[in-house]
């Protein structure tokens, strides 16, 4: 925030209306992105029991795989340990999807150059390891 975008009254600076505050988009991107995270996880919990599919040897051997067209084919069957997949998916990707907005944010509400840049290297760096560690 520079000095033009604030006014000082009697309890200190004070932002105008007309901006959006990072802060309160980055809390909004994070409370919706777990709430729909365990929204999602419950599905999953609930079609596991209802189908029966789940069951303990299940839950201790199986991982989470990253094939897209086949989680996209388990959600569509209604197949629990798909729901679940998507659920964790969707909790990793909140924080991404936070810094990618706030990145956003920076560049076109503050045009801040510094903070853009810092913020698109943290999503490079993240979106990286996500993607190349095996």
């Amino acid at each position: 925030m520079t000095v033009d975008d604030t006014t000082h009254g009697a309890a200190g600076p004070v932002r105008h209306e007309d901006r959006i505050a990072i802060e309160d988009v980055s809390s909004w991107v994070l409370r919706i992105g777990v709430v729909a995270s365990v929204v999602i996880l419950l599905v999953g919990l609930v079609l596991s029991f209802v189908h029966g599919g789940l069951t303990r040897h299940i839950m201790e051997t199986k991982t989470f795989d990253l094939n897209f067209a086949a989680l996209r084919q388990g959600i569509m069957t209604l197949q629990g340990f798909a729901w679940l997949e998507l659920g964790i998916f969707v909790l990793v990707l909140t924080p991404i999807l936070r810094v990618f907005t706030a990145m956003v944010l920076f560049a076109f509400e503050e045009h801040d150059v510094l903070y853009t840049s810092v913020t698109f290297l943290v999503l490079v760096m993240t979106l990286g390891s996500l993607l190349f560690i095996h």
